[in-house]
């Protein structure tokens, strides 16, 4: 990866991200920090439900759990799976989320995948809640983990105090198929995607003539140094597929085991084109 200042003719400045063994004492933290992906590539979710008590283990002090059947935004296939059932309505809506793209700008920073096959990738593992003090919203994913495939991304975003991990990614092609094999190593955990990922049922995005881009969608979590932040993921998708082929879920620790408890995984569809942008926000 090569990190380089972005021009600012691109339009895609936000605010510097300044490491923590920088930060000097009398010096305001930023307010914000923003994350730009161009021309995404791929983005798509894993679309789950946790059972209430592994759920509200996740949480930091000051959230609580909202069940399924009182998430807004919760996903068409998770509408389907409750409906009827009054158990699983209670249980609470959980996505696996990925961005992918060839450079990605974290603040003034930009950063590009340069090796055959790379992208910069950011992900999220949410799950609906909201906070304890104010009005509650039944809108919000809490941020359990965020991820990025790129060390850089990870040291210039815990410079706001705002913390990640890093993530594996990997994309190749099953020799004399037309199918991809997708796989996501987190920790101990890993997530694979047998199929087809490009075909004829290609779609133009439902989104693709608003302006405004598809629905944006709202994390809450807690940073370092008791930080608590907002972030706000805004794409305007282009192009639209299912993703029919095998998920699979292999490994031990909380995410893992979330996945496998679910009576329900759907990942995809996957969306592509346009921009992204994380606006963190405090």
């Amino acid at each position: 990866m090569r990190l380089r200042a972005a021009l600012a003719a691109l339009g895609l400045l936000g605010v510097v991200a300044v490491p923590a063994s920088a930060q000097r004492p009398g010096v305001p933290l930023p307010a914000s920090l923003q994350w730009v992906l161009r021309e995404v590539e791929f983005s798509a979710c894993v679309d789950f439900l946790i059972d209430p008590v592994a759920a509200a283990k996740q949480l930091g002090e000051g959230y609580r759990i909202v069940s399924a059947g009182a998430f807004t935004p919760l996903s068409p296939v998770l509408r389907r799976e409750i409906a009827g059932d009054t158990v699983h309505a209670g249980w609470v809506p959980s996505s696996v989320c990925f961005l992918e793209a060839q450079s990605i700008s974290v603040g003034d920073r930009a950063l590009t995948a340069e090796a055959p096959g790379d992208r910069e990738v950011v992900g999220f593992w949410g799950i609906a809640a909201t906070r304890t003090e104010g009005a509650p919203r039944q809108d919000q994913w809490f941020a359990a983990k965020i991820w990025s495939s790129d060390w850089h991304v990870q040291k210039l975003t815990e410079g706001a105090y705002i913390p990640m991990s890093v993530f594996k990614r990997a994309l190749v092609s099953v020799p004399e198929t037309t199918r991809h094999h997708y796989q996501i190593k987190i920790g101990k955990t890993v997530l694979s995607w047998d199929g087809e990922l490009v075909g004829r049922d290609s779609t133009a995005a439902p989104s693709a003539s608003d302006s405004a881009g598809a629905a944006p969608v709202h994390l809450v979590f807690d940073g370092e140094r008791h930080i608590r932040w907002n972030a706000t993921i805004t794409t305007q998708p282009q192009w639209s597929r299912y993703l029919p082929g095998v998920f699979r879920v292999e490994g031990k620790d909380d995410l893992a085991k979330a996945l496998k408890a679910s009576p329900i995984r759907m990942f995809g569809p996957m969306q592509w084109g346009g921009n992204a942008r994380v606006e963190f926000s405090r």
